[in-house]
């Protein structure tokens, strides 16, 4: 695998995420009711594995673990080694019961075969991971690893419609804060969306953010 030092892309992923770090979890809180749907949108049942791809933090660990229980699995993709470093610790604190399987690479190389072996997953979370779903080699890769009609559930920040200017103007201040690539914001969901089935779109937030729900 690339180590940051030779990948200008991840080495700038790196530190805009080891930057924001700190005050992560604070920034995210106004999103949790939008997590909550999201995992709950996932309809996953108990000894099910689920991809947490861009844990970050480990924000949503604790409602997937919630979800597939003891005897199910969670596999953690997270490129950035200090973001990954508190997902471990909140496992820790929060006593999760389910095993978790953090995988600290980016999306284009995670290698889901060290977690998942021969098995397949049954759902895949994409929170807020604009960048992961701009790459088509982040989205077939783990749409690869997934049972035919595993549940897909991406949720994020999208241009409203122009009459719309200040819910843009939220979606701009938020995209230069957290995200490397601005181009996709039209429709973030497209290469997700373009390999699914019964793929649905809601918007929220004043139509600056979306919520992508259907299967592979």
């Amino acid at each position: 695998m690339n180590t940051p030092d030779t990948r200008p892309a991840l080495q700038a992923l790196n530190a805009l995420y080891a930057r924001r770090a700190p005050i992560y979890d604070y920034e995210l809180m106004p999103v949790a009711p939008l997590r909550r749907e999201a995992i709950a949108a996932l309809d996953l049942a108990p000894g099910q594995t689920v991809l947490d791809i861009g844990a970050g933090t480990g924000l949503s660990l604790p409602g997937l673990s919630q979800a597939v229980g003891p005897t199910g699995r969670i596999v953690a993709v997270e490129p950035c080694e200090t973001m990954m470093r508190q997902a471990r610790q909140r496992a820790l604190t929060d006593h999760l019961a389910t095993p978790v399987d953090y995988l600290p690479t980016t999306a284009e190389e995670a290698p889901y075969a060290s977690a998942l072996g021969a098995r397949r997953a049954d759902a895949a979370l994409f929170f807020f991971t604009h960048d992961v779903l701009q790459s088509i080699e982040a989205v077939d890769r783990a749409l690869a690893v997934l049972k035919p009609g595993a549940r897909i559930v991406a949720a994020g920040l999208a241009w409203a419609p122009p009459w719309m200017p200040m819910s843009n103007c939220f979606v701009l201040g938020a995209a230069m804060h957290s995200i490397l690539r601005m181009d996709g914001l039209d429709c973030p969901w497209r290469h997700l969306e373009a390999r699914m089935a019964d793929a649905e779109v809601e918007r929220r937030w004043l139509a600056s953010a979306y919520l992508l729900k259907g299967r592979r």
